[in-house]
């Protein structure tokens, strides 16, 4: 119950946040084909999975995205993360590490804040208890809700690091600012509003969410002004 479903169908089924109250829990793991600019296949795992259970070695998987409930008491799912990035670490060190401490509305921003830097601090000892080489491990954490624009945000972050022509695309980005003088490009992916790239100035959570919003309007009436062509033939 720590969102993981909600987040696969909220950016990629344009599941209303609202009714991802009523998801059926995840008891086997569920792969999804997702069609971006590169096709992806998700992994929907249940909360009980391990390294073991998985079925497939790590060096199979480019990115393992974690999700924590920011409301829950982080022992069990820290420890299961803990060897999650153990056993990448083994199997495939260039692996992907984005850990999403996730229902951030839940709680108010002071108490969101505190619960996580508590999850990220709690990782990091942990893992430097195993180790003092996880100092420099590439971990990145995210807070996420699928009732704003942060979750799109966080995925798209992920995203932009399997995009193996990402600078060729920010440079392209980088022209059309300089020459159209346009302060803020970005490049989506419409139907899910993940962006696929940027230009090279910082991203303004304030402008996201607003191409967010924009992207949102055109998929709900976009389809109401499809042209559709008729051809007769005059014999």
């Amino acid at each position: 119950r720590a969102g993981k479903t909600s987040i696969q169908q909220v950016l990629f089924n344009n599941l209303p946040p609202k009714q991802t109250f009523y998801l059926e829990t995840t008891i086997r793991i569920v792969k999804h084909a997702v069609d971006t600019v590169i096709p992806l296949e998700i992994w929907d795992c249940p909360g009980n999975v391990t390294v073991e259970t998985l079925g497939t070695p790590l060096s199979q998987f480019s990115t393992i995205i974690f999700v924590i409930d920011i409301r829950d008491l982080y022992n069990k799912p820290i420890s299961t993360l803990v060897e999650f990035i153990v056993a990448a670490d083994q199997q495939n060190p260039n692996i992907g590490l984005e850990v999403f401490v996730h229902k951030a509305e839940k709680l108010q921003d002071d108490d969101k804040i505190e619960s996580f830097r508590q999850i990220h601090e709690r990782v990091l000892d942990r893992l430097l208890d195993i180790s003092p080489d996880y100092e420099q491990i590439q971990l990145n954490f995210h807070l996420t809700s699928v009732y704003d624009h942060s979750l799109h945000e966080a995925f798209s972050r992920v995203l932009h690091k399997l995009v193996p022509t990402l600078p060729y695309l920010e440079e392209i980005l980088n022209v059309f600012c300089a020459n159209s003088q346009a302060p803020k490009a970005f490049l989506f992916d419409i139907r899910s509003r993940l962006y696929i790239a940027t230009d090279a100035s910082p991203v303004d959570s304030a402008t996201h969410n607003l191409f967010c919003d924009y992207l949102l309007m055109l998929n709900s009436f976009g389809p109401l002004y499809k042209c559709v062509f008729k051809v007769s033939a005059v014999l």
